[in-house]
């Protein structure tokens, strides 16, 4: 019993076996209705207005702007710098010689694979 409780699909509520699953599958297989419509739908998708493309590209200038804007109001580039500085300072100061070499090194690698990776990209 259990194992046609575990064999059982539920569909809309109802539990169907896997041979009442392939009888349904052949039915819509054999009465499936072609409707022909003659370029109807490529025309009636070209004539479409092409308004949310220009709209998004008119919100993403908007956007733009206000994000270089809100950078010089709030002197972002200080901020950036700051954080570099400290970021490297505390570098310096606390990491020791092979671990500044293995930084070093991970940062050679990545700069190779990103490399290869925009070659191989433009294939």
């Amino acid at each position: 019993m259990d194992e046609i409780k575990d064999d059982m699909l539920e569909v809309n509520g109802e539990n169907l076996l896997p041979e009442e699953e392939q009888l349904l599958g052949q039915f819509f297989a054999e009465h499936q209705l072609d409707v022909e419509d003659r370029g109807f739908t490529n025309r009636v998708m070209r004539r479409l207005p092409d308004r949310s493309v220009c709209l998004n590209r008119i919100w993403t200038a908007i956007c733009s702007v206000a994000v270089v804007v809100l950078f010089f109001l709030t002197k972002g580039w200080v901020s950036i710098l700051g954080t570099m500085q400290g970021f490297f300072t505390d570098m310096v100061t606390s990491v020791s010689q092979a671990g500044i070499l293995s930084i070093l090194g991970t940062m050679a690698l990545l700069t190779v694979f990103a490399g290869y990776g925009l070659v191989m990209s433009e294939r």
